[in-house]
């Protein structure tokens, strides 16, 4: 059993799947588009993020290349649970959109063949450490043990906040729309995690009342509440999107037309202003 477990660890995929895909976009994403915590722009090989995305060569920007992915690539295990193609893309009834929330995002995406929702997923409810009903009412006499269930109910929210949105395809959508919106839905991912309460925010609130008001409203947030945060995503992925293929083919992967990103059945139909085109045909 070792031998074939080494044997199956040593084949070098270089076609991406979704699973090395993700990987892949947020590296691509930590290495030119995150800030510090300090809000300045990090620094890679000695140059800002910032000048590093406009200015600079894709060999500038080392995403793992097919064999570093290899080494820790899940052979028998299912995918991280964010990695999971049926996690990342959905249908409208997933989040049960409002007519308003709808025509919203048609009016927001009608250049592109992918949309992104932010909702719960009401169409297959399920608990993943669900603790923050305990942790919200617990009692406030401790001073550090209430700062460390603060910080639990942080890391709850952050993980909820990338949970609960996904991509729509349209039905017209290539694989090179498929990347692009990957890419679109990391960057959102990333930021409506960075826009969850932080701890001082939590320790000012007055009572376990309040605090569980605080949480239910960024638990039940919806495209309605984050339409600044879903179009600055789409606006970063559409900037990034060529130099993101420029490092894909610099790095040793496959171009997007040779990837193996499974079959997504569920796809939806609205009104575009975009064509196709031979260019975005060879993709």
């Amino acid at each position: 059993v070792s031998c074939v477990y080494k044997q199956l660890r040593s084949v070098v995929f270089r076609m991406l799947n979704f699973e090395r895909l993700w990987i892949v976009t947020n590296s691509f994403i930590d290495l030119t588009m995150m800030e510090s915590t300090n809000g300045n722009s990090s620094s890679v090989l000695g140059r800002t993020s910032r000048d590093l995305l406009r200015n600079g060569s894709a060999r500038d920007i080392a995403v793992p290349t097919p064999d570093a992915v290899a080494k820790d690539e899940r052979l028998f295990l299912p995918p991280n649970h964010l990695a999971r193609r049926g996690r990342s893309f959905g249908s409208f009834g997933r989040a049960k959109l409002s007519p308003t929330e709808l025509q919203s995002l048609i009016e927001l995406f009608r250049k592109e063949r992918f949309m992104l929702v932010v909702g719960r997923d009401v169409k297959n409810p399920h608990v993943r450490l669900n603790r923050l009903s305990g942790l919200v009412g617990a009692n406030q006499n401790q001073d550090n043990s209430h700062d460390d269930r603060l910080k639990e109910i942080i890391e709850q929210l952050k993980f909820e906040a990338e949970e609960n949105c996904h991509i729509i395809l349209h039905v017209d959508a290539n694989n090179a729309d498929i990347v692009k919106s990957t890419l679109a839905l990391a960057i959102l991912r990333r930021k409506l995690s960075q826009s969850v309460p932080t701890l001082d925010e939590l320790k000012a609130v007055s009572d376990s009342i309040a605090l569980e008001k605080v949480v239910d409203t960024y638990r039940n947030r919806r495209s309605n509440d984050c339409m600044d945060l879903i179009e600055n995503a789409r606006e970063e992925a559409n900037e990034t999107f060529g130099l993101f293929l420029k490092v894909l083919s610099v790095r040793g992967w496959t171009t997007p037309a040779r990837s193996m990103f499974g079959r997504v059945t569920m796809r939806a139909d609205w009104p575009t202003r975009r064509k196709n085109s031979r260019k975005e045909t060879m993709l």
